[in-house]
Parts: structure tokens; C-alpha cells; sequence
């Protein structure tokens, strides 16, 4: 009679992935939360401009050290210009009104975005819904999160929206962010805003920086920091050769770079 004996391995704990999957703890502070040897701070978008750019999301999602959640639900479009007429309305009085010739431009230039975007949705049938968008910078060090705060808040008043910290509501916020929970309503409740199908997507939430031609070597990072992995040898398109050129100032690694090419060819 043969018997099998079966010999059980170890595997090793790759405590990085079990902390970031379920951390040793969770605290809730007032304006912040510590998730296991992380500090993080739930925001929510309360504010958006009437006109942005193109790409306007990647900018929020691609921000290095931060969670950020997003949300989208279709809306009877009579609401959405029920609400906009209103704004139009608010803002042509400001101009009328303000003495500042800045006030007055600014709320000229609102008026006129408020009355194009209202003659998109109602003449061109655009589709409108509710956006809701919550971030959470986190990080190990104090000092690093403070920058990632810093950072954040930024580049939020840049693209001219306007953030607000979840001040008691870190719990709710972090369900939120959460992939395992659904939509919390204390939070939408603060955070939904009407805005056109178009301009959500034209803002191009799912950006992501890098390049990958799939086969070749890792040549480098982009300013956003994403991988640039490049076969130099592939054609396609416009790229019928392999000639380069390699410019900087003295010091910047030019010497380096060739030889790191060199080597991999």
C-alpha cells in the first residue's frame, strides 16, 4: 500500500499587499483618518466651473498619492436648466451690478458659458447627470502628507474648482473611496453636482500617462511619472527608423542615456 504524503510550503507574507488589502487598524479622526501605518484626509468636490478644459479629470486622477472616486448618474435634463437659467440669471445681475470691471467681465463670461451650455442641452438633446467626485491623499510620513494635502488642494483651485474636507464624515468618505462599499448618501448628498454627459467625458477620467509598444525595454519616466517602455526597432506609422537625438545641458546624464540605449540594442 502506497501512501502520498503531501509536504505544505510556506509562502512568504508580502506584508506591503496584506497592509494595503486590510491594515492592521483603522482610526477616524476629525479631518483625517489613519489606515493601518497610512494618514489620510477624504475631500469632496462641491464646486465645479461652468467651462473647463479638455482632460480635465486626468488631472485629479493621475495625482500622484491620492484615492479618488467617481461617480456618474444620468438626470432629466429639465432640472439641469431649470438650475443653470438660474445661474445665468444670478450672474447677468452681477455684472450689472459690480463697480470691480474684473467682477463685471467674470460675470459677463459666466452668463454667456451658462446660456451656450443651455442651448446644447436643450437644442442638441446633450445628456446631463449628477458628478460626484471624492479624493483621499494619502502617505506613511507626516511630512509627505502634508505636501500630498498641499498638492491637492492646488491643483483642485487651478482647474478652478473648489474642495471641501469631510470634517466629521472621514467614515462616510472612506466607504465612498472604498471599492467594496456602495455610493454613501450623506456623502452624495454634499458632493452631486449637475454637470453635461460631454464634459465628463471629455474630461477623460480614465487618462493615464506612460507609453508601451509591448515589446522592448524600459527607457524612462514622463513628467507625469508614468513608465516608458519602447522597442526601438518597431515601425508603424510615423516611425520608419531608429535615428534619435538626445539634447540637454551639461550634467543632465546624455552620456548615460546613450549608453543605457546602447546596451539594450
Amino acid at each position: 500500500m502506497i501512501t502520498k504524503k503531501t509536504r505544505l510550503e510556506e509562502i512568504p507574507v508580502n506584508a506591503a499587499l496584506l497592509n494595503a488589502i486590510t491594515p492592521m487598524g483603522l482610526e477616524l479622526k476629525r479631518n483625517g483618518l489613519v489606515i493601518g501605518e497610512n494618514s489620510g484626509r477624504v475631500y469632496g468636490v462641491v464646486k465645479y466651473p461652468q467651462k473647463v478644459d479638455y482632460g480635465w479629470l486626468s488631472r485629479i486622477t493621475n495625482l500622484p498619492g491620492t484615492i479618488v472616486s467617481i461617480s456618474f448618474k444620468p438626470i432629466d435634463n429639465g432640472s439641469f436648466i431649470e438650475s443653470l437659467s438660474r445661474s445665468v440669471i444670478q450672474n447677468r445681475g452681477t455684472a450689472e451690478s459690480a463697480r470691480d470691471p474684473l467682477t463685471q467681465k467674470r460675470a459677463e463670461r459666466a452668463a454667456l458659458d451658462g446660456e451656450r451650455i443651455m442651448v446644447q442641452v436643450d437644442q442638441h438633446g446633450e445628456t446631463v447627470g449628477l458628478l460626484s467626485i471624492a479624493i483621499m491623499p494619502v502617505s506613511r510620513d507626516d511630512s509627505a502628507f502634508q505636501k500630498v494635502c498641499r498638492k491637492t488642494e492646488s491643483t483642485f483651485a487651478m482647474l478652478k474648482c473648489k474642495i471641501r474636507n469631510l470634517s466629521n464624515l472621514q467614515r462616510e468618505g472612506f466607504k465612498q473611496l472604498s471599492p467594496f462599499y456602495a455610493t454613501n448618501e450623506q456623502i452624495e448628498e454634499i458632493i452631486q453636482r449637475i454637470m453635461p454627459l460631454s464634459t465628463f467625458v471629455g474630461g477623460f477620467p480614465f487618462a493615464s500617462s506612460g507609453y508601451n509598444d509591448g515589446t522592448g525595454y524600459y527607457f524612462g519616466r514622463d513628467a507625469s511619472g508614468g513608465l516608458i517602455i519602447i522597442d526601438t526597432w518597431k515601425r508603424g506609422g510615423d516611425r520608419t527608423n531608429t535615428n534619435m537625438v538626445i539634447m540637454g545641458v551639461a550634467g543632465v546624464g546624455k552620456s548615460t542615456a546613450v549608453k543605457h540605449i546602447a546596451r539594450n540594442a
